[in-house]
């Protein structure tokens, strides 16, 4: 056991605060280290990609979806948060070794700075959808708030996933390279370049496939629900959306729960493993 373990109950969590917030100011100086825009890449990034995505799938391929760039970019911006926390968040034991070996400290804190960095990118990319919302225009409505519990869902399954993913990268290299592929596959099976109405009206598709469709992928409730509550007034388009939504959550508490385990299982052979 490690003295970072035996001495964990003793810390006060305003300090693990601190803590996260001082490695989270690092991460953010350090990925604009040498670049002349800097944070302006936050907001460049998601417009290069909705306009390529549009060119390709609105004018190219010919897609019927009213307003494309609004409704994909109310989806493109978490998914991207989900995109590059699991991309560091999966290194990030192997990018702090010195860390982990010369100090002795929580190395849970090391996942939760990866997460909370691409929270902060995500908040400065939810300007450039202000703008679009303000452009197109788009009806403010009370319902933008229900973002708020579906983004902390999200952290809190994105956080599980990471506690596992970056103690199994310390021993098979293989993690990076099956998750990229994971993710490829999870993008095109997650309603975000089309509105789950395609899914569900699909006669290509078994009523069970359908519904595997929602409840094998904790995402799509997510994605289903940023785009309904930001763009259409939580008119939601699955019935019974809600029970939906709790399956995500309970994959969340499962995922966090089964992190907590995998990660206390592995951490006193971090330093010994870096």
């Amino acid at each position: 056991m490690t003295a970072a373990t035996r001495g964990r109950g003793a810390v006060a969590p305003w300090v693990w605060v601190q803590a996260v917030t001082l490695l989270v100011r690092r991460d953010l100086k350090l990925r604009y280290k040498n670049s002349a825009l800097g944070f302006l890449w936050s907001f460049i990034n998601p417009l290069m990609q909705i306009v390529v995505m549009t060119i390709v799938f609105k004018y190219i391929m010919g897609s019927t979806i009213k307003n494309f760039s609004v409704e994909l970019l109310t989806c493109l911006l978490p998914w991207t948060f989900f995109l590059q926390s699991l991309g560091d968040g999966t290194v990030c034991l192997i990018k702090d070794a010195v860390l982990i070996k010369k100090y002795p400290f929580p190395r849970i804190l090391l996942p939760a700075a990866a997460l909370g960095s691409n929270f902060v990118h995500m908040s400065l990319s939810f300007i450039v959808l202000l703008v679009v919302f303000l452009a197109v225009p788009v009806t403010m409505h009370w319902c933008f708030l229900w973002v708020l519990p579906l983004l902390f869902i999200q952290a809190c399954l994105t956080l599980g996933v990471l506690m596992i993913l970056s103690a199994l990268q310390m021993y098979y290299e293989d993690v990076k390279f099956i998750i990229t592929w994971v993710l490829q596959v999870l993008f095109f099976l997650s309603p975000i370049l089309y509105p789950v109405e395609q899914v569900l009206n699909s006669t290509r598709l078994t009523p069970l496939m359908k519904e595997l469709y929602i409840v094998g992928n904790p995402l799509a409730p997510l994605f289903i629900g940023y785009r309904t509550a930001l763009l259409h007034g939580a008119q939601w388009p699955v019935p019974g959306y809600f029970g939906y939504l709790g399956i995500s959550i309970a994959w969340a508490a499962l995922l966090l729960v089964v992190g907590t385990l995998v990660w206390r299982r592995y951490e006193w052979q971090f330093p010994e493993m870096v």
